[in-house]
């Protein structure tokens, strides 16, 4: 009865000493995430892109440390890197250089940006972004190769079955591009610096 008392004693007090730790706003913010620590160190500053659609404004936020997807105009290759740090008309992100051994810094004018690629992870639709392609593959695949017994393979493909198996990888497309947009910055698309006070 002694150790039943001394559990309920020693939890209730550790209990008490943690309901009574007062956290302040940024301590609560780090608590929420700690990868949010490159964010206070940046004034406050991150990237929005406001994307304008049918009537409502949906905004984009990418803070330090964030992966962003973008291409700068005129080149060709994606660029896929982290945030460094934020300022008023550009961010920077930091390359590893082995040959010299020494990190090196790459501002990027905002002015430059002219793509950026937004990954959203919405339930089920994300998922059939990469499974639906290979349901219709493997529909398409059995279909056409069919198992008559012994060491047999027949092949007998139908256009009905290249039109189903060809309809459930598009499916596939579509959960693909809204999973993973691209959009154009420019008019209709706005890539620009907020900063929290």
């Amino acid at each position: 009865m002694r150790s039943l008392y001394l559990v309920l004693f020693l939890s209730t007090t550790f209990w008490a000493s943690y309901a009574q730790e007062i956290l302040s706003d940024k301590e609560l913010f780090l608590k929420q995430n700690p990868r949010y620590q490159t964010y206070l160190q940046t004034e406050g500053r991150y990237l929005v892109l406001d994307v304008y659609g049918m009537g409502k404004i949906k905004r984009h936020r990418f803070y330090a440390g964030d992966e962003l997807l973008f291409k700068i105009k005129g080149q060709r290759k994606k660029i896929r890197e982290n945030i460094t740090s934020v300022s008023d008309s550009s961010f920077t992100f930091t390359q590893f250089n082995e040959i010299l051994n020494e990190h090196i810094h790459t501002e990027v004018k905002l002015r430059d940006v002219r793509k950026i690629k937004i990954y959203r992870r919405i339930p089920w639709v994300t998922q059939g972004a990469y499974m639906l392609p290979v349901a219709g593959g493997i529909f398409l695949i059995s279909d056409t190769f069919i198992y008559r017994g012994g060491l047999e393979f027949g092949v007998q493909f139908t256009p009905a079955s290249a039109l189903i198996g060809g309809g459930i990888a598009s499916l596939g497309i579509l959960c693909k591009q809204l999973s993973f947009p691209t959009y154009r910055v420019g008019n209709r698309h706005r890539l620009h610096v907020l900063r929290v006070k």
